[in-house]
């Protein structure tokens, strides 16, 4: 009879070991976190301030897609919020012109929701654009980008070094824009 209890006993760890990984790799819900790269890419608007873009990688760890329907990018000086206003492929690029490289433009695509598949990983340049006038100065900024999947929110935060330079340099940029 001690056999018996035995065989039964890790039948049972067997089976319930076998619920758990199917649950696990089936039928758990979205489960998204959301990594954002450390390059980031300020450009001038006309009479709006900067036009911010983020690398943003999205892992989705649970079995089942989800979508990701808008973010925010969140800065904290000056405090401001940008909401996402189109997505690119890249940076943009560089083109040889007689032996001198020469940025090439961007390109832009309206924000469209993007799937993640379960256990499956997606990546895009999300383009914040202002909605009321601001200007960046020097300093340490902080940013936080929201992101709404349809089943909730994370959060990531990045900071960005904007030193004297590149603050008058971006300033002559927006102005010259104007």
């Amino acid at each position: 009879m001690a056999k018996v209890d035995w065989a039964l006993g890790v039948s049972v760890i067997a089976l319930g070991l076998a619920g758990v990984s199917f649950y696990v790799s089936e039928l758990r819900g979205p489960d998204i976190s959301l990594a954002v790269g450390h390059d980031v890419l300020i450009t001038k608007t006309t009479n709006l301030g900067p036009r911010i873009g983020v690398i943003c990688s999205f892992v989705n760890e649970g079995a089942r897609q989800t979508i990701i329907t808008n973010a925010t990018l969140d800065v904290d000086s000056p405090s401001v919020s940008l909401p996402l206003a189109m997505v690119g492929e890249s940076f943009g690029g560089w083109e040889e012109s007689g032996g001198v490289f020469k940025p090439s433009t961007t390109r832009y695509n309206l924000a469209a929701p993007i799937p993640v598949k379960g256990h499956d990983k997606a990546a895009a340049i999300f383009w914040f654009v202002p909605v009321t006038s601001f200007e960046f100065t020097a300093g340490r900024h902080e940013f936080t980008v929201r992101m709404e999947p349809g089943n909730g929110i994370s959060l990531s935060t990045s900071h960005l070094q904007i030193s004297p330079i590149s603050a008058r340099v971006l300033t002559q940029i927006t102005q010259s824009a104007s």
